[in-house]
């Protein structure tokens, strides 16, 4: 007999696993635990990187050809048919991804059927770029919200910094990322004066603070010249940041990695003194990384603007520093490194915070609700 209570659900974010970013993880991991869960999960997504249109993981996927990219949204001609052929009970669209989330948008109420939104971040950007987000967020953005049954925030002060989503208050609940486990214990014994940073590193990231880690840097060399940064991510602007790092005579104190594995990842966040996310402004929808970090006994420093920054407090699992400011920045790096008893019990604490609070399977759970 078919179980009443499962669920299909399409997933529309723009790119999806093997491509690599914020968005593309929560996706996957949500999905994996929702077909875990007895539902049935089908994403819909452009075929970036090129792909099979075959099961990731359990999940199954559609992946559309795209004819241009503006900003960072992929526009697939094919995606209002395909939604619209395929047999769904709701659709999860994501913001800020104008194309996908408003076809979603127009599907579900033609289909009559339900929408939910993942509001990430707002929509920005600098030049025409930004003209055209500002355009957008005051015309159809509020269309998609409208049509939305649910907008779905990772953190509730997202609700006051964004003024977009406040005209849909009544509408918005919050739902948290949610965090793997690690693949295996934390190292034993962590490496002495190793700072981890991880990030895609292209030009719709740079918000996430390199440059002022970098910054940072210089004046952690003088203080602490064995200190090493390790630059995990892949990107456009890795050169950028490698001819910045050179600029500032850090070179040698810098390394940059590219793209990790699982594997690698679970490596460095386990050997590593501290992780670092210097999240500049609310373009930071979360920053799942840094949960990531603390789930392996890390200790994070980052900014108000993560949303891993209450856990951060409440727990006394990391330092808390001004966005953009190298100084303070550098400081509690020095802080961390200096007082390693207190940063191991830091990484303790937020481990056993995060294994509480999120777990994939509890948020998949809290998703269902609102579908």
């Amino acid at each position: 007999m078919p179980n009443p209570s499962r669920l299909s659900i399409i997933q529309t974010p723009v790119r999806f696993s093997p491509a690599y970013g914020g968005v593309e993880k929560y996706v996957l991991e949500l999905s994996k635990q929702l077909v875990a869960l007895g539902n049935d999960v089908t994403v819909v997504c452009a075929d970036e990187p090129p792909a099979e249109s075959r099961a990731v993981q359990g999940v199954k996927t559609v992946r559309l050809p795209y004819i241009a990219k503006v900003a960072n949204t992929n526009i697939t001609p094919r995606l209002f048919r395909t939604l619209m052929s395929q047999n769904f009970d709701v659709i999860h669209t994501h913001i800020p991804t104008p194309w996908s989330a408003d076809i979603s948008a127009l599907v579900s109420l033609l289909r009559q059927k339900r929408l939910l939104v993942t509001y990430h971040n707002d929509l920005t950007g600098q030049g025409l770029g930004g003209l055209i987000a500002y355009l957008y967020s005051s015309t159809l953005l509020h269309l998609v919200l409208w049509r939305a049954t649910t907008i779905v925030v990772t953190q509730p002060s997202y609700l006051e910094r964004s003024r977009h989503l406040k005209l849909h208050k009544k509408k918005v609940t919050t739902i948290p990322l949610g965090v793997t486990l690690p693949l295996r214990a934390p190292a034993a014994k962590r490496k002495a004066d190793q700072v981890f940073f991880m990030s895609v590193l292209d030009k719709h990231h740079e918000y996430k603070g390199l440059g002022i880690l970098l910054e940072a840097m210089v004046k952690l060399k003088g203080r602490r010249p064995k200190t090493r940064l390790l630059v995990g991510g892949g990107g456009e602007l890795i050169s950028k940041y490698e001819k910045l790092a050179k600029l500032h005579g850090i070179s040698d104190a810098v390394e940059f990695l590219g793209y990790l594995t699982d594997e690698e990842l679970a490596e460095l966040y386990s050997s590593s003194s501290v992780f670092v996310l210097p999240s500049l402004n609310r373009l930071e929808g979360f920053g799942i990384v840094a949960l990531e970090a603390l789930s392996y006994a890390t200790p994070v420093i980052t900014t108000r603007f993560a949303g891993s920054s209450d856990l951060i407090t409440k727990n006394k699992a990391g330092l808390i520093v001004p966005p953009g400011d190298a100084v303070m920045l550098a400081n509690a790096v020095v802080t961390l490194l200096e007082d390693r008893s207190e940063a191991r019990s830091m990484g303790i604490r937020g481990a056993a915070a995060v294994e509480q609070e999120f777990g994939w399977e509890n948020i998949a759970r809290q998703m269902v609700s609102a579908y």
